[in-house]
């Protein structure tokens, strides 16, 4: 992959980390432009074509300007699918800065760029592929829960490693999408499927990005 000097950006904002194992804390997200899966229950669809070409400065300086108001934040570069534009320069600008780094993404492409966490969402169009060399790199995995999502695709996932959590997420939000989200998560653990939890969008319940 050639190197980029300019990224297509759709928005850079503050807010905290709605999901998984960062639940609650204080987050800059940088949400990059295009993804070629188009998952139907996307919840960022704006993101797949919108957005503006930014050189690595200019990204650089709208984060340290977040930064000032957030000193503590870690950086969460998400999309859109981030790795389908090249990360190194500005994950190397970024490291060089002192960022925590962590990324979103949906796990079918691979970049060697110095992430500090990898949370990897594999999707039911791709058949939860994940790529080989996101194995020993994920943090946490979070699978929205879809009539595609079947115990074998959650076991075949903890056979990866046994030391990251797996996180079930509702598609939307109502009675019944829960429902299904704990009667797989009560399989999981009759299963004996360990580190297995429920998940949620809390940014979603308080009306924030």
């Amino acid at each position: 992959m050639q190197a980029q000097s300019t990224l297509k950006i759709k928005e850079i904002f503050r807010s905290f980390q709605g999901e998984g194992v960062a639940l609650g804390s204080a987050s800059i997200f940088l949400r990059l432009s295009g993804c070629s899966l188009r998952c139907p229950y996307c919840d960022t669809k704006d993101s797949w074509e919108e957005g503006t070409l930014m050189t690595i400065a200019e990204i650089i300086a709208e984060l340290d300007s977040c930064r000032e108001k957030c000193t503590h934040c870690r950086v969460v570069i998400t999309g859109g699918e981030p790795l389908e534009q090249d990360l190194s320069p500005l994950v190397a600008a970024l490291k060089k800065k002192k960022y925590f780094v962590a990324i979103e993404t949906n796990g079918t492409i691979f970049q060697e760029v110095d992430i500090d966490w990898w949370t990897v969402s594999p999707k039911d169009v791709k058949k939860y592929f994940i790529h080989e060399k996101l194995f020993f790199r994920i943090s946490e995995v979070k699978l929205v829960v879809t009539p595609a999502l079947s115990m074998e695709v959650i076991r075949r996932i903890r056979g990866i490693r046994e030391d990251f959590f797996i996180f079930l997420q509702p598609d939307w939000y109502d009675k019944d999408r829960y429902k299904n989200v704990f009667r797989l998560f009560e399989q999981c653990r009759e299963a004996g499927l360990r580190d297995v939890r429920c998940g949620i969008q809390l940014h979603k319940i308080y009306a924030v990005k």
